[in-house]
């Protein structure tokens, strides 16, 4: 039996919705969470699969895109690095606000799959590659963006040290996130807080507190 792309598979496993928080974007998303990480181990066979997060819009990612959707001085004419693109939303978001070149990273080639579907989708023009935070390299002055990174300890530890050392480099670090437990507070500078309409398969309320904040050098 012929194993199927990336692509192929978001193709089969999603429809085209617009997210909650941000209906100026178009995604393929999925319905169940549960069985589509089912579906997913049964179907990619390269060991230990990472959940499906790029099937989903989560409330940090959705922050981020708002902030940058209603201010988009903030990246336009730079270049900008999103970091755990899952559904490649931020990064959509970006190109859409005018950044000069938009290069979308995560560690989940199912989640780049579905970056590509979705900038074409949008009609937006974006690099995306499957990449380990610990090998991105920035240029000074270059945006990087990262939405719901801080949901369990080490993930965050592992997760803010990366981020620091990209902004020691230049860059400005934008983070979102539904103000979850490992939330980095003493080392941001908060710049925006929404009221994040969310799907309740992947969060345990219709409505996420979040904020969008620069990480302090």
């Amino acid at each position: 039996m012929r194993r199927i792309s990336p692509a192929e598979f978001v193709l089969a496993h999603t429809h085209v919705r617009r997210p909650p928080f941000v209906p100026e974007v178009q995604l393929h998303l999925a319905d169940d969470s549960l069985a589509l990480w089912e579906e997913t181990q049964v179907a990619v066979d390269r060991g230990q699969v990472p959940p499906p997060f790029w099937a989903f819009v989560w409330a940090g990612g959705q922050a981020v895109s708002r902030y940058l959707l209603d201010s988009p001085e903030v990246v336009a004419g730079r270049d900008v690095v999103d970091i755990a693109t899952g559904s490649g939303l931020v990064a959509i978001a970006a190109s859409l606000c005018g950044a000069a070149t938009v290069r979308a990273t995560d560690v989940d080639e199912l989640a780049i799959a579905a970056t590509r579907i979705n900038a074409a989708l949008n009609n937006v023009t974006l690099e995306a590659a499957a990449v380990d935070v610990s090998d991105v390299t920035v240029a000074p002055g270059t945006i990087v963006t990262v939405g719901d990174v801080f949901y369990d300890e080490n993930i965050a530890t592992v997760m803010l040290a990366e981020l620091s050392r990209l902004a020691a480099a230049g860059a400005e670090v934008l983070v979102g996130d539904p103000n979850r437990a490992y939330l980095p507070r003493d080392v941001l500078e908060f710049v925006a807080d929404y009221e994040v309409d969310v799907e309740t398969d992947i969060e345990d309320a219709p409505v996420k507190p979040s904020v969008v904040a620069r990480l302090r050098v």
